[in-house]
């Protein structure tokens, strides 16, 4: 079975930015009319704060084109009670601490959002890109389900479980898997990232629990309509995932396909599982399709060292596979995007992925080369 995207360019191959093949033409027009509200700038006056961190989704998600990367990183934080209590911190402004505030309400002495004295750790996050997010939601739950490991059932000491919202669904958005569908993580990211109420969530986020000062928002609550939150949420469902990446030397083609075998040879593969699929579904683009997505989309338990909040049902040190497709057109990894290099990254894995990155660190150099080369495929 092979790891690696399509190796030969099929014509209908989105480039990166594009909207998934098979389109219907009203779908096509959701996406461009979703993107120019992913695009929309807003001000103080149409409802941007008094807190937040982004004036547009697009200003975090950016690179290299729109609904990629960005260079921020946000502060989240949480109360972690041992053994399985995590306390979001909602009545002290909850877990996304805002890091800009609008020109009255600084004049007010507030600059941004501070970590609530509630916290028992904060958390560093850098933006994740977007591609492909509208298959990795059409996977079926009972897809997901099946890749829970209880610990060393293998004895390989991987285990991996699903991370639930408090309604039952099973996670797959967020690097702790703490919400469930895309329209969710769309609708959550207006009030939490650019202070912009919704009528999902009409009343303006705390200030550490304490209300934003009534003269320090001019907007009419809700600022956005829910048809703008389902505009967002088409683009970024129709968001088409990142192209392979095509070898044209031989010298890397060679490398590459050893990369592939030692990927699964060192059970990277049993977390960053290279493919699942998507379920039935109404429109064409989405319906039964072979996602790339490289994860299992489980929580893990990643070690010490990388521990920060608990959310959801993941602990501290658990953190949902990231996924890997799109790889190579980040210039920052792990959850805090504090690795600068892919090979940085695996080597500061632990917890349940020790043994595989104590395997790779033992490699000769041209089999880490090797690897490295496969995943500049992805």
């Amino acid at each position: 079975m092979s790891l690696l995207l399509c190796a030969c360019k099929s014509p209908k191959q989105p480039n990166l930015g594009e909207p998934l093949a098979d389109l219907s033409r009203a779908e096509r027009a959701q996406f461009e009319a979703g993107k120019k509200v992913f695009q929309r700038v807003f001000t103080p006056q149409d409802g941007l704060g008094p807190l937040f961190n982004a004036n547009s989704c697009a200003q975090c998600h950016e690179d290299p084109v729109v609904g990629g990367v960005g260079d921020e990183i946000e502060i989240h934080a949480t109360r972690f009670v041992a053994p399985n209590s995590c306390d979001p911190l909602f009545d002290q402004g909850g877990p996304v601490i805002q890091q800009n505030a609008t020109p009255l309400l600084q004049a007010k002495g507030i600059m941004k959002e501070q970590i609530p004295p509630g916290a028992t750790a904060q958390a560093r996050r850098s933006t994740p890109p977007l591609f492909g997010f509208g298959l990795v939601d059409a996977i079926p739950e009972a897809a997901i389900l099946s890749h829970e490991r209880r610990h060393g059932a293998k004895g390989d000491g991987i285990a991996g479980h699903a991370s639930r919202t408090i309604d039952g669904r099973v996670g797959r958005f967020g690097r702790k898997a703490a919400v469930a569908a895309l329209l969710d993580f769309n609708a959550g990211a207006f009030p939490q990232e650019m202070g912009v109420t919704t009528p999902l969530s009409p009343v303006e986020e705390t200030i550490n629990g304490t209300p934003v000062p009534p003269d320090t928002d001019p907007a009419p609550d809700p600022e956005i309509t829910v048809e703008d939150i389902e505009k967002v949420t088409a683009f970024t469902r129709f968001l088409a995932p990142p192209p392979g990446q095509i070898l044209t030397n031989h010298t890397d083609q060679h490398l590459a396909r050893r990369g592939r075998k030692l990927f699964v040879h060192l059970n990277c593969a049993v977390c960053h599982r290279p493919k699942m699929n998507t379920g039935p579904s109404t429109s064409k683009a989405l319906h039964r399709k072979t996602v790339a997505l490289y994860s299992d989309l489980m929580v893990h338990d990643m070690g010490s060292a990388l521990a920060d909040i608990c959310l959801e049902q993941a602990h501290p040190s658990e953190f949902r596979t990231e996924m890997l497709m799109g790889l190579r057109f980040r210039g920052q990894f792990l959850h805090d995007g504090s690795a600068k290099t892919v090979q940085e990254a695996i080597e500061r894995h632990d917890g349940e992925a020790r043994n595989s990155r104590d395997r790779f660190k033992a490699l000769k150099e041209k089999d880490k080369q090797a690897l490295l080369k496969f995943l500049e495929t992805i």
